[in-house]
């Protein structure tokens, strides 16, 4: 027998889809992994995956962290200490870069010229 029958089930599924080549399994550290990620792309801390240039967008920052706190409080009772730890670790950071932001001068946006001849600023 291998090793397999020593690990979680969560580990197990996890190592099975990464075998087959799937997405990750669905798992709390995943999700509150990826809401992280969002909110630091909100933040502009992180650049747009598709454009490569980072995108500041406070309201839908607060609204990621709002949602990490939700389902901090919903799963309250029901986890593990690891995932508390993250929890807590993560809603820190991003309240902190939340606050930094907020009170950062906002930098001008700029806007590339496209050049199609039409000398229009808005």
């Amino acid at each position: 027998m291998t090793d397999e029958q020593d690990l979680s089930p969560e580990e197990l599924v996890e190592r099975m889809a990464a075998a087959a080549g799937e997405t990750p399994p669905a798992t709390l550290d995943f999700h509150i992994q990826t809401l992280f990620t969002q909110a630091l792309m909100a933040l502009g801390r992180v650049p747009n995956p598709i454009t490569g240039k980072p995108i500041r967008n406070l309201p839908s920052a607060r609204h990621f962290i709002d949602t990490i706190a939700m389902l901090e409080i919903k799963t309250a009772g029901n986890r593990t200490s690891e995932e508390s730890k993250l929890f807590e670790e993560i809603l820190h950071q991003l309240r902190m870069q939340f606050t930094l932001e907020k009170t950062a001068p906002v930098a001008p946006m700029v806007v590339e010229d496209n050049d199609d001849g039409d000398d229009d600023e808005a």
